[in-house]
């Protein structure tokens, strides 16, 4: 059996003109409004208004909860909280249509949700429910007057709601709406500037931990630098001397880039730091790595990782070393030789519980021997017509600059911002060199 379609909204009877009472309580809002950014407050104060202007019994303001797809009362007096679909009654038809809705037999219509009556014993005689809009004229609620008053008495015989009524109720929802959107605004300026002060905190942390002076190791130079693609990046650089005289070198890029990778690479950087400091001459590259591999297989999310590089480079020139994912690592053993690109002997970090295979063979530099280790922000650069900067374009740089690392990594900076086209990367970049004099 088909359902009977509802009934033609009834348009609402005309009604006196509204009165200087009823205007001072419009312009009372109508100041809350200017002055009050507590949206409870001033919503409740709107319902108030609504019951003492129309002659009613009740009043309730739903809001759009766009995550959830709900409409809920924020305010409604004389009841609890209620949550409905959408699109759903009453209040879900004014929503989606943008229009309002004057309903005189609220029974004889089949949007009407009859539950809540039926639970605490109110009785709903008519309504009539209007759109809050923005600015823009899209809905953000529905405010909702129920049972008209008539001649003194609740819901009396013939109690209608005018045309003044509904330009009444139409003009406090349209204040209504108005104070909605500011305050999501508000709300919204406000999380972005606390989320920007966290951000700055960390950058705040993460800068602190670049090196401000370069390690004083006999026979070696080193310098660096990282540009990160926001406010906080993924990319960390560490050099120091060690206990045994030795340069310590570390270079991590966690995936992604922001506050998380952030605070990802610090933790990575403070592990290697003090695990090397705590081992002394027995620090192994490869062993740091899994120990750092094996804390971050606990605390990283599914599909996060982080590649890192760790060398610890003698006065002799040898170097012990090992890239878990980091590259590219560009080696040139003495002055006058080619740069040669090595590959990384592990995978990422944070991705197997435990590192394969073993550490790497030892490499010797010589006078004007170079190491460069450098995060793929800077050899996946993209120019204007999709060409990645890369790893040959790099070497060739470095073999440019042989035994002036200071000047190359000028050159590589300016070469990017060129390539590039502009100097804020898509990624975030960072460049380590080290040479043996």
């Amino acid at each position: 059996m088909s359902m009977p379609p509802p009934p033609a909204p009834a348009a609402p009877s005309t009604g006196p003109a509204i009165t200087a009472g009823q205007m001072g309580l419009v312009l009372d809002v109508s100041r809350m409004l200017a002055v009050t950014a507590d949206l409870d407050l001033l919503l409740r104060r709107i319902a108030e208004a609504v019951t003492a202007l129309l002659n009613c019994e009740r009043a309730s303001i739903f809001l759009h909860d766009a995550q959830k797809d709900q409409l809920w009362t924020k305010v409604a007096l004389g009841r609890e909280e209620i949550r409905v679909p959408s699109a759903a009654g009453i209040v879900g038809h004014v929503f989606h249509h943008n229009a309002a809705l004057h309903v005189p037999r609220p029974y004889d219509d089949p949007r009407f949700n009859r539950e809540p009556d039926l639970r605490t014993g109110f009785v709903t005689r008519n309504l009539l429910a209007v759109p809050m809009q923005d600015i823009n004229q899209k809905p953000v609620g529905v405010i909702q007057a129920i049972n008209k008053v008539a001649d003194g008495s609740a819901g009396g015989a013939g109690a209608a709601f005018s045309d003044t009524d509904l330009a009444m109720l139409q003009l406090l929802a349209d204040q209504a709406g108005v104070a909605v959107q500011r305050y999501r605004l508000q709300q919204a300026a406000m999380e972005s500037l606390s989320l920007r002060r966290e951000m700055e905190l960390a950058r705040g942390v993460q800068q602190a931990m670049i090196p401000r002076s370069k390690p004083d190791v006999a026979g070696i130079d080193a310098f660096g630098w990282t540009r990160p693609a926001s406010i906080n990046g993924g990319d960390v650089f560490d050099l120091w001397k060690t206990p045994d005289g030795r340069l310590g070198v570390l270079v991590a890029d966690a995936s992604g880039h922001g506050i998380g990778p952030a605070m990802v690479a610090c933790q990575v950087r403070t592990l290697v730091r003090s695990l090397s400091e705590a081992e002394g001459s027995a620090a192994d590259p490869l062993r740091l790595l899994s120990l750092v591999n094996a804390r971050l297989c606990e605390d990283l999310p599914v599909g996060h990782f982080v590649t890192a590089f760790v060398g610890f480079i003698g006065p002799d020139g040898v170097m012990s070393w090992c890239s878990g994912g980091q590259g590219p690592v560009l080696v040139r053993d003495a002055g006058g030789k080619p740069v040669q690109i090595i590959e990384a002997t592990q995978p990422p970090l944070g991705i197997v519980p435990v590192l394969p295979g073993e550490r790497p063979a030892d490499l010797t530099f010589a006078a004007d021997g170079s190491l460069v280790v450098a995060s793929d922000g800077i050899t996946e650069a993209f120019n204007a017509t999709g060409e990645m900067f890369g790893d040959v374009r790099l070497a060739r740089m470095i073999e440019a600059h042989a035994g002036r690392p200071e000047d190359a990594l000028a050159s590589v900076r300016s070469a990017v911002w060129q390539w590039q086209g502009k100097e804020e990367p898509q990624d975030d970049q960072t460049v380590v060199m080290v040479i043996r004099r």
